[in-house]
């Protein structure tokens, strides 16, 4: 296969915006809808997880002491969109009674992704020492992500807390939801709209991938994935649940979901990955009492 025809495979297996014609729209919507969402339920805006203008995140409070805490982080290839975009994630969550922080984070090219990994690292770490102040037991901080954010939220349950910070315990996430995440970043060295702005390099795309590491704590893994998404993200679902075969506790597949309507499965309350994720997260309520 020629040089080209491999870098157009690459883009048909995992640029999304390729194969969903749409997608302003659904941005469009996400926007509107997070802005409306803001101006309607309880939420404390822009809190500073960090120094840098972009380490910022959005938090909103079920009715009453929350359950425990919920990290989401957004996607966008670690290019684009915004926390502002993804608000309309925390209702099916504030409504079972846990609080929701959505998350900001630089964006390449102006950072590196590790610097990506780090700053959602650090707003990990600051969630797990605040979560007094909302009154959410610190042991049960959970984290989510679409697409890179998925790719950020797994990237959580491989990190050495404790060496990170002294202090946190080594089991920081309770447990992670991956929607149509990248665990595996080799294969994006061959999708150009990628790498002109992530600028990943053999070394740097095997450093950063989860399926090449290992979890270091057995708090489970939810994966999903549409089934009408690009080949990439389902071959991407089947290196993860091999290699992380130990704490991959589930998989909702989601018939008719593209790479963005899959989102809709979050969102809503009665969205299969919603309902999934929530099982997961009570399921450990008993498990971290042990």
């Amino acid at each position: 296969m020629h040089a080209g025809d491999v870098l157009a495979e690459g883009e048909r297996h995992y640029n999304a915006r390729l194969s969903v014609a749409n997608y302003r729209d659904i941005f469009a919507r996400w926007a509107r809808d997070s802005a409306a969402l803001r101006t309607a339920v309880p939420c404390q805006l822009d809190l500073p997880y960090g120094t840098q203008a972009m380490e910022t995140l959005d938090l909103f409070l079920p009715a009453g002491r929350p359950r425990g805490t919920l990290m989401y982080i957004h996607g966008g290839y670690w290019r684009s969109l915004d926390k502002s975009d993804a608000s309309i994630v925390a209702p099916p969550f504030t409504a079972a009674g846990y609080a929701v922080a959505v998350v900001n984070y630089a964006l390449c090219p102006v950072v590196s992704v590790e610097t990506i990994v780090d700053q959602v690292r650090r707003a990990a770490a600051w969630l797990h020492g605040h979560s007094a102040d909302w009154g959410a037991p610190p042991e049960r901080l959970f984290a989510c992500g679409h697409s890179a954010g998925g790719h950020l939220a797994a990237m959580l349950l491989a990190t050495d807390w404790p060496a990170l910070q002294p202090g946190l315990p080594a089991r920081t996430i309770a447990g992670t939801v991956c929607v149509s995440a990248l665990y595996d970043l080799r294969p994006l060295l061959q999708v150009p709209s990628v790498l002109e702005a992530t600028r990943f390099t053999p070394e740097s795309a095997a450093a950063l991938s989860p399926a090449l590491h290992r979890p270091l704590t057995k708090a489970p893994l939810l994966t999903a994935v549409g089934l009408d998404e690009n080949p990439g993200f389902h071959e991407q679902f089947l290196a993860i649940s091999r290699s992380w075969h130990g704490v991959h506790a589930g998989h909702v597949a989601c018939p008719g979901r593209d790479h963005f309507t899959i989102l809709d499965e979050l969102t809503h309350s009665d969205g299969a990955i919603a309902l999934a994720a929530l099982r997961l997260m009570r399921s450990q309520h008993a498990t971290l009492l042990q």
